[in-house]
C-alpha cells in the first residue's frame, strides 16, 4: 500500500516573501533573490517589513543572564 506524501504548507511570511520575488521580477530575473528584495524601495507596500522572509516583530526574548554578556 502506497502512502500519499503530506502537504507541506508555506509560512505566512515565507509566502510574502514569494511574492516580493515577484513582484521584483520573478524568477527570471538572473539574479540572486535576495538582491532582488532589497533593491525594492516601495515603503508604503504593506509586506515591505517582510520581504526578507522574517517577522520583524518577533525578538528574541534573551534572559537577565544573557543580558549581563
Amino acid at each position: 500500500m502506497e502512502r500519499s506524501k503530506p502537504i507541506q504548507h508555506t509560512s505566512p511570511v515565507k509566502a510574502l516573501r514569494e511574492m516580493c520575488i515577484e513582484c521584483m521580477g520573478g524568477r527570471e530575473a538572473g539574479q540572486s533573490y535576495s538582491k532582488l528584495i532589497a533593491e525594492c524601495t516601495v515603503q508604503s507596500c504593506p509586506a515591505f517589513k517582510f520581504r526578507f522572509g522574517k517577522n520583524p516583530f518577533h525578538k528574541k526574548q534573551l534572559t537577565d543572564e544573557q543580558k549581563k554578556v
